[in-house]
Formats: structure tokens, C-alpha cells, sequence
């Protein structure tokens, strides 16, 4: 890790994900010449004490190099944002129940920020990515599942318990399908990585099977050589997500919709549909200045999106400008 200008303050992002935990300073993820994070594996931790030593141990090398005022971490499940408390993660066995902001704090001497990563992704697209300039901004991520953030008049809307924006639970069929919490036709029923793949099992099954299966990639390549069918498939995955898209625009107006994540790499198989169709669903009063936009970032979102909230966080309680 090189030296790097002191002079300003910046904030350490902390992605914690199923598979790894990524960890990088705003400054680095934002330089012309930044450097890798550093990763994590999160199987090769296999308790809560741990993986937040490493933490803290990754931490303090940047402290020693940079002016580390704060640190925001981004985690796959509910959190108590104002306590940095995790009830509960998403395909992290035994991180239930963790007062992940009190045993940072301890051991950094420094606040600590803790938030959906689905809020992270939204607040980097926000801050620094595609809907830089928005005041009120509907992010999503488009994956295995479907997650979601809401920026509200510039600010992050996390809702009375913390559990706002879940796009993914937004019903379409109101007879359809029931997801985990019994509610029925939910987005997330209809369009994850896995249900594409099984739409394009359906639709080429006399085509032989591509290696490593069917992947939502694969069925972009075949929209690419001209494929009608694939072509097809984007076109209903846009006409279910312009459903729930719409209805959000309805109650929410907000200046764009960003959407990110693998499903978003489609491009415009994805996006020129989308964008019909939702226009079609809503009055010009909204539509004439919507925007729908893939994110600008990819996988460093989440560390981007946790360490500008808290960098800015940590201005807003030192009473200094956000930039």
C-alpha cells in the first residue's frame, strides 16, 4: 500500500458479502490510480471474533497510511442503522444478533457507520456514480435476489425499523406465486439470476446445454448474435420489473431509477424496453424527466456507498461540508 495525501479526511468501506469482505478508503476507490481492496474470504472465518479482528487488523494499515476518520461497513441483511446493530444476514451463518458498531468502536476509536448494502449501492450511485445530481433517487440491485435503496430529498429513506426499499417483495400478480413472507406475485418470484436461467431452460431446451449451465450472461450473448428468443426473454424480465417500476414511480416520483447488478449487464436488450414501458404506465408529468439508468458502479459500490456515508456522516457531526 503506498503513501498517500493526509491533508483530507476520508472513511474506510467495508462490503460484507456471503462469499468475501471487501475493504478499501474512499480515497483509493475514487483515485485515477487507485489500488485492489483487500479481500477477505468470509468462509475462512468461522466466528463473529474472528473476522472482525481481520477487520479491524485491515482497518488500522489504512489508518497508518491515511487521515481514517470513520469507517462504513455494508452488510447483506436488516440492520439497526442508528445502533449499527445486525439482526440477521443473508447466507452468513452465525452473524445474527451482532452489535457490529460497539465492537469496531472498541477497538478503532473511531465512529463506525453500519447499513444495508442494497442503501450502500444506492447512496455511491447517488453521491458519486449515475444519478449524481438527483435529489430523489430509486436504486435496485439485480442478482440472486432483488435488493433496494431509496434516496428521498437527498437523503437515504430507511423507513420506521430500518427495512424500507426491498423492491424485491413488490407485488405484480397478486395471484401469483407466494415468496418466503407469504406475499404473493413478489418481483424477487419472477426475475433473480435463477429464474431467467430457468425461463432459458424452457425456451431452448432442444439447444444444447452451454457450459456451466445457463447463466443470465449466456442468454445476453444470444440476444447479441440476433436470437428472437433471447431478445424475448429480456423483453418480458423489462415488462415484469416496468410493472413494480411504475407503480414506484407513482408513489414515490423520484428524478431516476438506477438499477445495477448482473441482471443490469443486458444493456439495452434490457434498458430500451424498460424504459417504454414504464413511460407507457405513468403520466408525462412524471415521465417526461424520469431517468432510468444502469449503475455506474459495480462491485465496489457497496464499499464506495458505505465510506462516502460515513465519511459524510463524520463531517455532518463535525460541522463540515460534504463535497
Amino acid at each position: 500500500m503506498t503513501s498517500v495525501n493526509r491533508s483530507k479526511p476520508t472513511a474506510v468501506g467495508i462490503d460484507f458479502g456471503g462469499t468475501s469482505v471487501k475493504i478499501s478508503s474512499l480515497s483509493n476507490l475514487l483515485s485515477d490510480q487507485r489500488e485492489e481492496p483487500k479481500i477477505l474470504l468470509t468462509s475462512d472465518f468461522k466466528t463473529v471474533d474472528s473476522l472482525t479482528s481481520e477487520m479491524v487488523k485491515t482497518v488500522n494499515q489504512f489508518m497508518k497510511e491515511d487521515e481514517v476518520v470513520a469507517v462504513g461497513c455494508g452488510v447483506p441483511g436488516l440492520v439497526d442503522f442508528d445502533n449499527g446493530h445486525i439482526h440477521m444476514l443473508t447466507n452468513v451463518p452465525g452473524w445474527n444478533d451482532v452489535a457490529l458498531k460497539d465492537i469496531l468502536e472498541k477497538e478503532l476509536n473511531i465512529p463506525i457507520f453500519v447499513d444495508n448494502d442494497a442503501n450502500c449501492m444506492a447512496y455511491a450511485e447517488y453521491r458519486y456514480g449515475a444519478a449524481r445530481g438527483c435529489s430523489n433517487v430509486v436504486a435496485l440491485t439485480l442478482g440472486t435476489g432483488i435488493g433496494g435503496g431509496l434516496i428521498i430529498d437527498g437523503k437515504l429513506y430507511r423507513g420506521s425499523n430500518f427495512a424500507a426499499g426491498e423492491l424485491g417483495n413488490f407485488s405484480i400478480d397478486y395471484q401469483g406465486p407466494e415468496n418466503t413472507y407469504g406475499l404473493k406475485g413478489a418481483l424477487e418470484c419472477y426475475m433473480g439470476n435463477k429464474q431467467i436461467c430457468e425461463l432459458a431452460e424452457k425456451e431452448f431446451i432442444d439447444m444444447k446445454m452451454p457450459d456451466g449451465g445457463w447463466t443470465p450472461e449466456r442468454v445476453t450473448d444470444l440476444a447479441l448474435e440476433g436470437n428472437i428468443a433471447a431478445i424475448a426473454i429480456w423483453d418480458q424480465i423489462a415488462d415484469w420489473l416496468a410493472s413494480a417500476l411504475a407503480s414506484t414511480a407513482w408513489l414515490l416520483n423520484p428524478d431516476a431509477f438506477v438499477v445495477g447488478g448482473g441482471v443490469a449487464k443486458a444493456g439495452h436488450f434490457l434498458f430500451d424496453p424498460l424504459t417504454e414501458k414504464i413511460k407507457n404506465q405513468v403520466s408525462d408529468v412524471i415521465s417526461n424527466d424520469l431517468k432510468i439508468l444502469p449503475a455506474f458502479f459495480g462491485n465496489e459500490s457497496g464499499m464506495i456507498g458505505s465510506s462516502a456515508q460515513a465519511l459524510d456522516c463524520w463531517k455532518k457531526e463535525n460541522n463540515q461540508t460534504s463535497s
